[in-house]
Protein backbone atom coordinates (compact mmCIF):
# COMPACT_ATOMS: atom_id res chain seq x y z
CA UNK A 1 0.00 0.00 0.00
CA UNK A 2 2.53 2.18 0.88
CA UNK A 3 4.15 1.88 -2.71
CA UNK A 4 1.10 2.56 -4.28
CA UNK A 5 0.31 5.74 -2.49
CA UNK A 6 4.22 7.26 -3.74
CA UNK A 7 3.91 5.71 -6.69
CA UNK A 8 0.35 7.96 -6.86
CA UNK A 9 1.99 11.56 -5.67
CA UNK A 10 4.61 10.79 -7.92
CA UNK A 11 2.23 10.82 -10.72
CA UNK A 12 0.64 13.54 -9.18
CA UNK A 13 3.68 15.59 -9.01
CA UNK A 14 4.56 14.75 -12.74
CA UNK A 15 1.09 16.11 -14.02
CA UNK A 16 1.90 19.56 -12.22
CA UNK A 17 4.82 19.37 -13.80
CA UNK A 18 3.74 18.34 -17.31
CA UNK A 19 0.70 20.94 -17.79
CA UNK A 20 2.05 23.49 -19.96
CA UNK A 21 -1.34 25.79 -18.22
CA UNK A 22 -0.95 28.00 -15.27
CA UNK A 23 -3.52 29.88 -14.34
CA UNK A 24 -2.83 32.49 -11.50
CA UNK A 25 -6.11 33.71 -9.16
CA UNK A 26 -6.39 37.63 -8.01
CA UNK A 27 -7.71 37.55 -4.46
CA UNK A 28 -9.39 40.65 -3.54
CA UNK A 29 -12.60 41.30 -5.93
CA UNK A 30 -12.27 37.54 -7.38
CA UNK A 31 -12.05 34.97 -4.77
CA UNK A 32 -12.66 37.82 -2.04
CA UNK A 33 -15.79 40.40 -1.81
CA UNK A 34 -13.12 43.05 -0.15
CA UNK A 35 -15.80 45.91 -0.85
CA UNK A 36 -18.67 44.25 -0.04
CA UNK A 37 -16.66 43.34 3.47
CA UNK A 38 -16.05 46.90 3.47
CA UNK A 39 -18.96 48.49 2.80
CA UNK A 40 -21.07 46.81 5.59
CA UNK A 41 -18.02 47.53 8.17
CA UNK A 42 -17.72 51.53 7.23
CA UNK A 43 -21.23 51.56 7.27
CA UNK A 44 -21.55 49.75 11.20
CA UNK A 45 -18.96 52.02 12.32
CA UNK A 46 -20.95 55.41 10.66
CA UNK A 47 -23.50 54.75 12.00
CA UNK A 48 -21.76 53.82 15.45
CA UNK A 49 -20.17 57.12 15.65
CA UNK A 50 -23.42 59.06 14.56
CA UNK A 51 -25.40 57.48 17.55
CA UNK A 52 -22.51 55.30 20.00
CA UNK A 53 -25.60 53.13 21.26
CA UNK A 54 -27.23 52.83 17.99
CA UNK A 55 -24.40 50.46 16.88
CA UNK A 56 -22.04 48.71 19.33
CA UNK A 57 -22.36 45.30 17.74
CA UNK A 58 -21.80 43.70 14.35
CA UNK A 59 -24.39 41.84 12.71
CA UNK A 60 -23.13 38.19 13.94
CA UNK A 61 -23.33 40.17 17.32
CA UNK A 62 -19.71 40.18 18.01
CA UNK A 63 -18.67 43.73 20.05
CA UNK A 64 -17.23 46.34 17.34
CA UNK A 65 -13.71 46.90 17.42
CA UNK A 66 -13.61 50.84 17.29
CA UNK A 67 -10.12 50.39 15.47
CA UNK A 68 -6.47 51.89 15.84
CA UNK A 69 -6.20 56.04 16.50
CA UNK A 70 -5.60 56.59 13.26
CA UNK A 71 -8.60 54.67 12.42
CA UNK A 72 -10.57 56.41 14.56
CA UNK A 73 -9.44 59.70 13.29
CA UNK A 74 -10.36 59.05 10.21
CA UNK A 75 -13.98 57.67 10.77
CA UNK A 76 -14.46 61.42 12.36
CA UNK A 77 -13.48 62.98 9.25
CA UNK A 78 -15.29 60.60 6.87
CA UNK A 79 -18.97 61.04 9.00
CA UNK A 80 -18.50 64.71 8.39
CA UNK A 81 -18.94 64.12 5.01
CA UNK A 82 -21.11 60.67 4.45
CA UNK A 83 -23.40 58.67 5.86
CA UNK A 84 -23.44 55.86 4.13
CA UNK A 85 -21.24 54.25 1.17
CA UNK A 86 -21.57 51.27 -1.33
CA UNK A 87 -19.21 48.39 -2.38
CA UNK A 88 -19.94 50.33 -6.34
CA UNK A 89 -18.73 53.64 -4.95
CA UNK A 90 -15.75 51.66 -3.19
CA UNK A 91 -14.81 49.83 -6.47
CA UNK A 92 -15.00 53.06 -8.44
CA UNK A 93 -12.54 55.12 -6.29
CA UNK A 94 -10.26 52.40 -6.49
CA UNK A 95 -10.99 53.00 -10.26
CA UNK A 96 -9.67 56.36 -10.05
CA UNK A 97 -6.78 55.67 -8.00
CA UNK A 98 -5.70 53.53 -10.79
CA UNK A 99 -5.99 55.56 -13.23
CA UNK A 100 -4.99 58.66 -11.72
CA UNK A 101 -7.95 60.40 -11.95
CA UNK A 102 -8.69 63.15 -9.49
CA UNK A 103 -11.64 62.39 -6.67
CA UNK A 104 -13.56 64.10 -4.63
CA UNK A 105 -12.68 65.00 -0.83
CA UNK A 106 -15.81 62.40 0.02
CA UNK A 107 -13.94 59.76 -1.76
CA UNK A 108 -10.61 60.52 -0.64
CA UNK A 109 -11.81 60.18 2.70
CA UNK A 110 -13.00 57.35 1.82
CA UNK A 111 -10.30 55.96 0.69
CA UNK A 112 -8.16 57.05 3.87
CA UNK A 113 -10.29 55.33 6.28
CA UNK A 114 -10.56 52.11 4.03
CA UNK A 115 -6.52 51.93 4.48
CA UNK A 116 -6.51 52.61 8.17
CA UNK A 117 -9.28 49.78 8.32
CA UNK A 118 -6.48 47.43 5.73
CA UNK A 119 -3.53 48.65 8.29
CA UNK A 120 -5.14 47.99 11.58
CA UNK A 121 -2.18 45.87 13.16
CA UNK A 122 -4.29 42.81 14.16
CA UNK A 123 -4.77 41.85 11.13
CA UNK A 124 -8.49 41.18 11.76
CA UNK A 125 -10.48 42.23 9.41
CA UNK A 126 -8.85 40.15 6.15
CA UNK A 127 -9.92 36.88 8.02
CA UNK A 128 -13.60 38.52 8.40
CA UNK A 129 -13.29 39.51 4.70
CA UNK A 130 -16.48 37.34 2.82
CA UNK A 131 -15.96 34.95 0.10
CA UNK A 132 -17.17 36.39 -3.47
CA UNK A 133 -20.00 35.11 -5.38
CA UNK A 134 -18.82 32.02 -7.86
CA UNK A 135 -15.06 31.55 -6.02
CA UNK A 136 -15.51 28.27 -5.66
CA UNK A 137 -17.27 27.57 -9.05
CA UNK A 138 -13.79 29.28 -10.41
CA UNK A 139 -11.47 27.26 -8.60
CA UNK A 140 -12.93 24.25 -9.86
CA UNK A 141 -12.96 25.04 -13.39
CA UNK A 142 -9.67 26.20 -13.21
CA UNK A 143 -8.82 23.19 -11.77
CA UNK A 144 -9.53 21.04 -14.43
CA UNK A 145 -8.02 22.78 -16.89
CA UNK A 146 -4.33 23.16 -15.30
CA UNK A 147 -2.40 24.58 -12.16
CA UNK A 148 -3.48 26.79 -9.96
CA UNK A 149 -2.19 29.69 -8.05
CA UNK A 150 -3.22 32.61 -6.02
CA UNK A 151 -1.19 35.92 -6.96
CA UNK A 152 -2.46 39.37 -4.33
CA UNK A 153 -1.40 42.09 -4.04
CA UNK A 154 -0.42 42.54 -0.11
CA UNK A 155 -1.41 46.33 2.24
CA UNK A 156 1.48 45.41 4.59
CA UNK A 157 3.42 42.32 6.21
CA UNK A 158 0.19 41.32 8.51
CA UNK A 159 -1.83 40.87 5.24
CA UNK A 160 0.42 38.39 3.61
CA UNK A 161 -0.26 36.29 7.20
CA UNK A 162 -4.16 37.23 7.16
CA UNK A 163 -4.69 36.15 3.35
CA UNK A 164 -2.79 33.04 3.60
CA UNK A 165 -5.33 32.09 7.00
CA UNK A 166 -7.89 33.14 5.10
CA UNK A 167 -7.44 31.03 2.02
CA UNK A 168 -6.87 28.03 4.52
CA UNK A 169 -10.11 28.87 6.49
CA UNK A 170 -12.20 28.90 3.26
CA UNK A 171 -10.57 26.50 0.11
CA UNK A 172 -8.54 24.45 2.42
CA UNK A 173 -8.74 21.64 -0.16
CA UNK A 174 -8.10 24.02 -3.30
CA UNK A 175 -4.76 22.55 -5.48
CA UNK A 176 -3.02 26.08 -5.00
CA UNK A 177 0.77 25.63 -6.63
CA UNK A 178 1.55 28.13 -4.80
CA UNK A 179 0.70 31.36 -2.54
CA UNK A 180 2.31 34.85 -4.17
CA UNK A 181 1.70 38.14 -2.70
CA UNK A 182 3.11 40.79 -4.50
CA UNK A 183 2.07 44.37 -6.30
CA UNK A 184 4.13 43.70 -9.12
CA UNK A 185 2.75 41.35 -10.67
CA UNK A 186 4.10 41.40 -14.11
CA UNK A 187 7.43 40.67 -11.76
CA UNK A 188 6.12 37.89 -10.08
CA UNK A 189 5.18 36.15 -12.81
CA UNK A 190 8.94 36.62 -14.40
CA UNK A 191 10.34 34.69 -11.45
CA UNK A 192 8.05 31.72 -11.96
CA UNK A 193 9.88 30.75 -14.96
CA UNK A 194 6.44 30.27 -16.52
CA UNK A 195 6.98 31.78 -19.55
CA UNK A 196 10.56 31.19 -20.29
CA UNK A 197 9.40 27.72 -20.84
CA UNK A 198 7.32 28.89 -23.59
CA UNK A 199 4.21 27.78 -21.38
CA UNK A 200 1.20 29.43 -20.48
CA UNK A 201 -0.20 31.66 -17.74
CA UNK A 202 -3.21 33.16 -17.62
CA UNK A 203 -3.85 36.00 -14.48
CA UNK A 204 -7.88 36.45 -13.33
CA UNK A 205 -8.22 39.90 -12.07
CA UNK A 206 -10.32 42.56 -11.26
CA UNK A 207 -7.91 45.54 -12.31
CA UNK A 208 -6.71 46.75 -14.91
CA UNK A 209 -3.17 47.61 -13.24
CA UNK A 210 -2.48 44.80 -12.20
CA UNK A 211 -3.69 43.08 -15.50
CA UNK A 212 -1.43 45.70 -17.26
CA UNK A 213 1.08 44.54 -15.62
CA UNK A 214 0.96 40.86 -15.98
CA UNK A 215 0.36 41.04 -20.04
CA UNK A 216 3.36 43.39 -20.29
CA UNK A 217 5.24 40.08 -19.02
CA UNK A 218 4.18 37.64 -21.53
CA UNK A 219 0.88 36.22 -19.67
CA UNK A 220 -2.74 36.57 -20.43
CA UNK A 221 -5.69 37.88 -18.12
CA UNK A 222 -9.02 37.63 -17.83
CA UNK A 223 -10.45 40.84 -16.93
CA UNK A 224 -12.98 39.53 -14.21
CA UNK A 225 -15.74 43.22 -13.86
CA UNK A 226 -17.01 43.83 -12.44
CA UNK A 227 -15.80 42.44 -9.34
CA UNK A 228 -17.00 40.31 -6.93
CA UNK A 229 -20.53 40.11 -8.92
CA UNK A 230 -22.28 37.27 -10.31
CA UNK A 231 -21.75 38.84 -14.08
CA UNK A 232 -17.77 38.93 -13.46
CA UNK A 233 -18.26 34.65 -12.72
CA UNK A 234 -20.40 33.89 -15.57
CA UNK A 235 -17.75 36.15 -18.10
CA UNK A 236 -14.95 34.14 -16.35
CA UNK A 237 -16.11 31.14 -16.08
CA UNK A 238 -17.20 31.24 -19.98
CA UNK A 239 -13.22 32.27 -20.45
CA UNK A 240 -11.99 29.10 -18.84
CA UNK A 241 -13.99 26.96 -20.76
CA UNK A 242 -12.99 28.42 -23.80
CA UNK A 243 -9.41 27.50 -22.83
Amino acid sequence: MKLILEGWRRFLKEEVENNNLHIFFDMDGVLVDLAGTLAKKININLKSAVDPHAATHDEHGEILDRGSKSGRKGLRKLKALVTEVTPEQLEDITIKKDAGESRSPEEKAINNYVYALLGDKTGQIWLDMEVAPGAQEMIDAAKEKGNIYVLSSPVGDISVEKKKQWLDQHFPDAPFVNKIFSSKKGEALAATGIVDKGETAILIDDRSKYIAQFESAGGQTIHHHPAATPAAVSSTLAALGEL
